[in-house]
């Protein structure tokens, strides 16, 4: 009766970079995961017993201890993610090669295809110095922001 068609994951401009996006979360999530089970690990368990004496539920508990002890690990997981997000170059190569309609390049990918493919070495180092300089703004930038929201006090 009804005739819908499956989509077509990576063969759509406008739901490719999506998928491409979710691939590289699944692939790093088990990574920041041990990284986040260090980061809980590492928090007295103290606080939670005079949190728990004091009346505290476990819902204020985790907003009034765990996150803000947790602020350290966050602060390193996320700087860690968007340094990766722009070195996502093997899934991009594996699963879209740029496509469709160079929908998925990034400018790792660029780098790649002016280096290798156009043999244009002289323009890839261009672009992977561009590359390097926003990195290194954002990651900055992270730095800067860190005093506001990261607590490294117990």
């Amino acid at each position: 009766m009804f005739k819908l068609s499956p989509p077509v994951w990576l063969g759509e401009r406008s739901i490719v970079l999506i998928v491409v996006a979710a691939v590289q979360l699944w692939k790093m999530s088990g990574y920041y995961m041990i990284l986040f089970l260090a980061g809980l690990q590492d928090i007295p368990r103290i606080y939670y017993e005079a949190a728990r004496i004091d009346g505290a539920n476990k819902w204020h508990s985790f907003w009034k201890i765990t996150l803000p002890l947790l602020s350290p690990t966050t602060f390193f997981v996320s700087t860690i993610a968007i340094i990766d997000s722009f070195k996502n170059f093997e899934i991009i190569y594996t699963m879209t090669q740029g496509g469709p309609s160079n929908a998925t390049t990034t400018l790792v990918y660029s780098v790649y295809v002016n280096a290798f493919v156009f043999y244009r070495m002289g323009y890839a180092s261009a672009v992977a110095y561009i590359l390097l300089i926003v990195i290194g703004i954002i990651t900055l930038f992270n730095f800067l922001l860190k005093k506001y929201w990261v607590n490294y006090q117990y």
